[in-house]
């Protein structure tokens, strides 16, 4: 079916037969991961048979961040082929926000995806273009700094270029056809450099606002899209999802179908001028671009749907192995490992898989995490053939594992009564699971699973063991269905013999066994190895340069919500005393409640748990422990927790 563009006459969709007799060889500068245009653009350039994707560079801000996306999209659809390079700065002003999470991923991290070239972006196009003189059609949809700086630095490859298409500029957008008050994203990125392109006198065809804006994916379209489940969708989806833009923008995409066509098929050229603010106008003048102008077929989105949905194949998963069933969650544990409520953006960074959810909750909650679409974390014995949609964080530093490993979570699954919980394991180099089947969907549930039942896939790798190190806590449900994620708690399960009912909440946990003092465990202390037969490490007091006694300030690594009541469980060892002084104290306000211990036995391992009444202090980002002068303090397993309420 082909579309037609009136004014520009750019044919959308070339015949079966005329892709055979002709691939139009095409090199996409883009800044990938600001908004879902530009991943359209990609898109539509692997699917489209008239297309010959000839290599890809990244401009703008983050533009390494923004060249690993463009690898991971390529590597999923088997166009490891496409040579990816990024421009090196200084470049645009701008970050991956949003999609930060499709670059974050083991698959790219640690190298089971194809990765950049090590020539940066204009090296790229100089060499592309060289090799195919007079063939290449330059597809620009970010700032304009790559292909500047390839103009200036190659300016013996000008001849070499077919044509540059720029989706770029404004001429007359917005009510009534009035010329824009702000100039266009991408030549405001980078004035000096469309300035530079504009007066290069390469072929230039600009695919302005003025056209681009009229397009965008509705619901609608979005649902048929996806609901094709191939690999290429799935990309599609989960950027979706990540950028959670409701009515996608086509700018890129419109700008993608232009380049697929010759110049001669478009209307006369005309004068351009870019301002010094970056607003482009057109005036009387030697004509130096061409520009698309009209769509006379409105329904471009549905024809992009229709290509994108239909290349590749329909993704298939595999069958879930060792189903297990939910335990109890039992007593205060023995300790906590780990623990994210989502209440904070403390630990974001280390949110692998998920975006945060504020609206559909549990009770007593404000955050949730909702799925994504990711690939299964497990390179060694996963399924690879389709994205999941999952739940996924990553503790740091690593904990080492008790004897009892549980995980405590809530959850809500919509569209699949199956959840396939996984943990990475750094101590052995594998992942291991369990599978949860005919669980309730629709409600929020709490489950607690007993980690020593997880396995491999093939159903090696043993029982989780004490002292292992373990990395990844994910969740995953089929990729049609949505998975919510809450209060997850990694922990050793309680005494036979517990009394205390498992929290209401948990504030904080620490303990001192793996990570550095100053980045996971940030304070005034030093980190020691217990004395046999305790094991691992402990903080130490170091001396308070104002007070002279000796202390240990811990914290929190952020600000953290209080209830009206607050229990501290710790151990500890004083060497030459049997008084401590502690604190819960909010470094910004210089609020605190503290507590005083007299009856400790100097020399000697105690676990002592102390209620703070914390009604009139809403958070905290510090605790601390002072003894008196001339001791030395030893702390570990400290754990804050709001307990359950028994009104």
């Amino acid at each position: 079916m082909n579309r037609v563009l009136v004014g520009a006459c750019i044919l959308l969709a070339a015949s079966t037969v005329g892709a055979q007799e002709r691939r139009i060889p095409i090199l996409i500068d883009t800044d990938l991961g600001s908004y879902l245009d530009d991943a359209f653009a990609l898109a539509l350039a692997v699917a489209s048979p008239e297309v010959e994707l000839r290599g890809v560079t990244t401009s703008g801000g983050d533009a390494e961040t923004r060249v690993w996306m463009a690898c991971r999209l390529l590597t999923a659809i088997d166009r490891r082929d496409v040579p990816v390079a990024w421009g090196r700065p200084p470049q645009a002003e701008g970050k991956v926000d949003a999609q930060y999470q499709y670059r974050y991923h083991p698959a790219v991290l640690y190298g089971r995806m194809a990765k950049p070239i090590a020539d940066d972006a204009c090296e790229l196009m100089y060499r592309e273009l060289k090799a195919h003189a007079g063939e290449i059609t330059l597809l620009v949809v970010g700032p304009q700094t790559n292909v500047a700086r390839l103009l200036e630095k190659y300016p013996d490859a000008k001849p070499w270029i077919k044509r540059i298409v720029v989706m770029g500029g404004a001429l007359a957008v917005g009510q009534n056809g009035r010329p824009p008050v702000e100039p266009e994203w991408n030549v405001k990125s980078d004035v000096a450099a469309a300035q530079a392109v504009l007066a290069s006198g390469v072929p230039l065809t600009y695919v302005p606002l003025d056209l681009t804006h009229q397009h965008a994916l509705s619901p609608d379209q979005r649902d048929r899209l996806f609901a094709a489940q191939t690999m290429l969708t799935q990309q599609l989806q989960l950027l979706y999802q990540l950028a959670d833009e409701e009515r996608p923008a086509l700018h890129d995409a419109v700008a993608a179908a232009v380049a697929t066509q010759s110049k001669e098929d478009e209307s006369p050229p005309v004068c351009l001028k870019i301002s010094d603010q970056g607003l482009m106008t057109q005036q009387a003048g030697k004509p130096n671009a061409r520009v698309a102008k009209k769509l006379a077929d409105e329904k471009f989105a549905d024809w992009l749907v229709e290509r994108l949905a239909g290349f590749g194949k329909r993704t298939t998963l595999r069958e879930s192995t060792n189903v297990a069933q939910l335990v109890e969650r039992g007593g205060l544990p023995r300790r906590v490992h780990v623990f994210e409520d989502y209440e904070t953006d403390i630990e974001k960074r280390w949110w692998l898989a998920g975006r945060l959810e504020k609206t559909d909750v549990p009770p007593g909650s404000s955050r949730a995490c909702r799925s994504v679409l990711t690939l299964d974390f497990d390179d060694l014995q996963g399924d690879h053939a389709s994205l999941y949609s999952a739940v996924i964080f990553n503790p740091v530093p690593g904990p080492p594992m008790g004897e009892q490993t549980r995980l405590s979570f809530r959850y809500k699954l919509e569209g699949t009564d199956t959840l396939r919980v996984q943990l990475y394991t750094l101590t052995s180099g594998y992942h291991r699971h369990l599978t949860l089947r005919g669980l309730p969907q629709g409600q929020w549930r709490e489950a607690t699973v007993d980690m020593t039942q997880m396995r491999r896939t093939d159903g090696s790798g043993g029982a989780l063991a004490k002292d292992e190190r373990i990395d990844d806590i994910q969740f995953y449900g089929a990729p049609t269905a949505t998975v919510r994620i809450d209060d997850v708690v990694l922990y050793d399960a309680a005494p036979a013999d517990e009394k205390q009912p498992f929290p209401r909440r948990f504030v904080f946990t620490g303990w001192f066994d793996t990570g550095k003092q100053g980045a996971e465990w940030p304070g005034d202390f030093e980190i020691v190895p217990h004395v046999p037969p305790n094991t691992w490490k402990a903080a130490r007091s170091i001396e308070n340069k104002t007070t002279g006694r000796p202390w240990i300030r811990i914290s929190l690594r952020g600000e953290r919500p209080l209830g009206k009541s607050t229990r501290l469980r710790f151990a500890c060892a004083l060497t030459g005393g049997n008084s401590l002084d502690i604190a819960l104290s909010n470094s910004r306000t210089n609020e605190r409640v503290e507590h005083a211990l007299s009856d400790l036995e100097p020399d000697k391992w105690t676990e002592r748990t102390i209620e703070l009444a914390t009604d009139k202090l809403e958070s905290a980002d510090e605790l601390h422990f002072v003894a008196p002068k001339g001791t030395t303090l030893l702390v570990d397993d400290v754990l804050l927790y709001e307990p359950v309420r028994e009104d």
